[in-house]
């Protein structure tokens, strides 16, 4: 969870607003809707604070309102937050592939530093990860002229019984969750195959790769909801 404190004065590329505008982009990307409620959860602060900086934002043209309590990215405002979340996912990679860090021990960090990371550092970390597409959860990197790479993925909850895919991201950075799915080895680039699911939104039999082998695990469907997969035409 990126923390923040909204209340004191920021330029539109301050780190703060970027954190701002690049959970307000997730926010809209993962839900639909971005509410005053939901943004404050993922910034650690109030809905008073979002209310106030939602504010200052609206008047500089990097958002706007949406009924009472919903925000909406301007196109001003969705440059900035997508260059804020290429330099945090390529910071998450850098960290994985550099630094050693796991995938449930990188979000924290990446979000808390990525913004006041200088851009030209960033682009010659890219330059020596090999230009990496997506980050440790599977999330894919923004390029630096701001487009972002469709993804034909679904959840795995709503995966059909039989059906099989390639994992292809995971939707939370939970440490918790993040550590249970690795040890169950169910990450991006891993197959899976839906065996069985029990009705009235019951756990799923999944069968994961596990190097020559191949392992049965069963999940609830709300852990499932979390995991995407490109599933196999």
């Amino acid at each position: 969870m990126a923390k923040a404190t909204l209340n004191k004065p920021a330029g539109k590329t301050s780190a703060v607003v970027q954190d701002f505008l690049s959970e307000t982009y997730l926010e809209a990307s993962e839900s639909g809707r971005v509410s005053l409620r939901a943004l404050a959860a993922r910034l650690g602060v109030t809905p008073p604070a979002v209310s106030r900086m939602a504010q200052r934002l609206v008047r500089q043209g990097l958002v706007r309102r949406e009924g009472a309590c919903g925000l909406v990215l301007s196109e001003a405002g969705e440059r900035i937050a997508l260059r804020a979340i290429r330099k945090r996912r390529i910071f998450e990679v850098f960290l994985t592939q550099k630094l050693g860090y796991t995938w449930d021990e990188v979000y924290p960090v990446a979000a808390s530093a990525s913004n006041y990371l200088d851009d030209e550092l960033i682009e010659r970390m890219n330059a020596q990860l090999g230009r990496p597409t997506r980050c440790p959860h599977g999330d894919p990197i923004p390029s630096r002229d701001g487009r972002i790479q469709p993804l034909d993925d679904v959840r795995l909850s709503e995966l059909a019984n039989g059906a099989q895919g390639v994992v292809s991201r995971v939707s939370s950075h939970d440490g918790d969750l993040l550590r249970y799915l690795a040890s169950l080895n169910i990450k991006p680039g891993v197959p899976i195959h839906l065996v069985s699911r029990a009705p009235f939104s019951g756990p799923l039999r999944v069968r994961v790769a596990n190097g020559n082998f191949h392992d049965e695990h069963v999940i609830g469907a709300e852990l499932a909801s979390k995991v995407w997969v490109e599933v196999a035409r």
